[in-house]
């Protein structure tokens, strides 16, 4: 809704008016016109009560409100709030084939499932999955939590490559013909339909001691002020800080799957974190937990890993600038 004339002279008047007129009061004030300086004020009162009016109308009976985002999608004709879209018709809609892999326990194989669903271009995978179980398949076993991005919870398969389902856009990752393949991700054992394994993964995480390690009990427990960084220290470690253990690294990596002792990308990249962390006190005891045949040394430097995450935390990096730093020290130890 515009505002009236009216209604902008309302609001604009007293916000130029109101300092113009008590510079006014205090000038007059100054000059001891007492009648003038007294209007002066009177009148600045006025215009700021004016003011207050119009503010709290605008603000507290919300007439003045943005567009919304789903007002727009719905202008387009495109869909409702809860994305029923079943009975409209858009150049933005479209019906997409969604092929979903899904394991059947009597045969031991994934079996490809097929659904047709309604689709606007806000769509995500996600949206899509959810859209399925709730109109066609409520059978459908699929993990998710925050829908952002942030969990983690959403990795899944799509047209082969591990994606997080929240992030990716349904009508850029269709085929010309209308379809798009979802499945369950290889690099972790199967549960049920899209949802995998992660225990496994946990610990690999939690076997690396992905923590600060302080060697002052007292200090840990009862810090007398905060561990003090500079800028420097900072950026060393940052970098490898974002992620959110989705497992898409581990899914992508080719090694992982072919070698399951294999540690993981997630699990080094999160070695060369807290070693380059100045707070931390353990020292070269990390670098000599992951120097293995299993863990650092067994990398190919595929670089998959880095591709997949969605953070973009680059482990195929960090395991290079562990073998770095492990080489260098055993050079050093004279190994």
């Amino acid at each position: 809704m515009r505002r009236s004339w009216l209604s902008m002279i309302a609001v604009y008047a007293p916000m130029l008016g109101v300092p113009v007129l008590l510079y006014l009061y205090i000038i007059f004030n100054a000059l001891h016109i007492a009648a003038a300086s007294r209007a002066m004020l009177y009148l600045a009162m006025l215009g700021l009560a004016l003011f207050s009016i119009v503010s709290f109308r605008d603000v507290f009976m919300e007439r003045q409100k943005p567009p919304h985002f789903l007002d727009i999608r719905q202008k387009e004709g495109v869909v409702s709030h809860d994305h029923d879209i079943d009975n409209r018709t858009s150049k933005n809609v479209k019906i997409v084939e969604v092929r979903l892999n899904r394991f059947n326990p009597s045969t031991k194989m994934l079996e490809e499932h097929t659904y047709k669903v309604r689709v606007d271009r806000y769509y995500s995978v996600l949206d899509t999955i959810i859209d399925i179980k709730r109109k066609q398949d409520p059978t459908i076993a699929v993990r998710y939590s925050c829908r952002m991005g942030i969990c983690g919870s959403c990795g899944m398969e799509v047209n082969g490559k591990p994606v997080l389902a929240c992030e990716t856009n349904v009508f850029k990752n269709m085929d010309d013909g209308g379809n798009i393949s979802v499945g369950p991700m290889q690099g972790h054992p199967l549960l049920k339909d899209l949802v995998t394994d992660f225990d496994d993964f946990f610990s690999r995480h939690s076997s690396v001691l992905p923590h600060l390690y302080r060697k002052d009990e007292v200090e840990k427990y009862a810090a007398k002020q905060e561990y003090r960084q500079t800028r420097e220290d900072l950026v060393k470690f940052l970098p490898f800080s974002y992620c959110i253990m989705c497992g898409l690294c581990l899914d992508a990596c080719p090694v992982v799957n072919v070698n399951p002792v294999f540690i993981g990308p997630q699990a080094l990249s999160q070695v060369q974190r807290y070693h380059s962390d100045s707070r931390d006190e353990l020292g070269d005891r990390r670098l000599e937990m992951v120097d293995k045949l299993t863990h650092v040394w067994d990398c190919e430097f595929a670089g998959a890993c880095s591709v997949a995450c969605p953070k973009g935390v680059d482990p195929a990096y960090t395991i290079q600038l562990l073998k770095t730093q492990l080489v260098r020290k055993n050079l050093g130890s004279g190994k």
